[in-house]
């Protein structure tokens, strides 16, 4: 597995890519838990299939793509033990802007890029297959990408700003966000599940959420109780409940089942 950083003229919009190829033995089936970033893979290997939060199941090829929605519900991936692709790390709202579609039409959805691009989506994940190693990849999609990040409008300055306020000062309550942009509370929540799929309050859940995946991962032994408060749980409870309800398992059990290095959660 390669991480590549994004070009600096995509900086800020991607996060970067993964180009990866493995073979597990042992397993066949990742969940893949909620969190607060937008999702894109290319499939350049054996077929795979990924199941929604919703239930609803997709099967790729290899040359094709789908897109992940805000997650609200762990979602399954399955393979036949080997796969390759091409894993586009982004922001939610950076996603909203290359698909076109408000991200509160995609909560628990996993969905092919072709369906929403059409022969866009197409033509590129064949350029894909077809190129000779990563770096002829990886210029295909820095291309792509800014191609159709120029001809999508940007979300609108109040957007953005909103989100930077909740996502960077959770000392400001959702009310005190509104009134710092000039919003209703109403307005507020509707450009906010426009542009990531939930509404402020939900939006910093998955936010919490995804620093205490972080923080399991890079500190598996540590104890709970500093964990929930580095998060910004209120308590180790609080943070146990909010971990079943994202998960659908304990803490406990998300370290007895996850793979050292990034290899994922194994599904029982």
């Amino acid at each position: 597995m390669a991480d590549v950083a994004p070009p600096p003229l995509l900086a800020g919009l991607i996060d970067g890519y993964s180009d990866y190829a493995e073979r597990t033995g042992s397993f066949t089936t990742r969940r893949e838990l909620p969190h607060a970033q937008g999702v894109m893979i290319v499939n350049l290997g054996a077929p795979i299939t990924i199941t929604g939060g919703d239930g609803r199941e997709i099967a790729l090829r290899a040359g094709e793509a789908f897109i992940a929605g805000p997650h609200l519900r762990p979602a399954l991936s399955r393979s036949s033990g080997s796969q390759s692709g091409l894993h586009i790390f982004l922001p939610l709202a950076s996603l909203r802007r290359l698909v076109g579609v408000p991200m509160d039409r995609l909560i628990d959805q996993v969905v092919p890029l072709d369906a929403l691009l059409g022969r866009e989506a197409s033509g590129l994940c064949a350029a894909l297959l077809d190129a000779p190693d990563m770096a002829g990849r990886i210029a295909l999609l820095d291309a792509a990408l800014l191609s159709r990040f120029a001809a999508a409008p940007a979300l609108a300055g109040a957007q953005r700003h909103a989100l930077a306020l909740l996502r960077d000062r959770p000392d400001l309550d959702v009310a005190e966000v509104a009134r710092t942009i000039g919003w209703s509370r109403k307005h507020l929540a509707n450009r906010v599940q426009d542009a990531v799929g939930v509404g402020p309050r939900c939006w910093r859940r998955l936010l919490r959420f995804e620093r205490l995946v972080a923080g399991l991962a890079e500190a598996p032994a540590a104890g709970f109780a500093g964990l929930a408060f580095d998060a910004g749980y209120c308590d180790q409870s609080h943070m146990i409940r909010e971990f079943r309800e994202f998960a659908g398992l304990t803490p406990g059990d998300y370290l007895a089942r996850n793979l050292a290095d990034g290899g994922g959660l194994v599904e029982a």
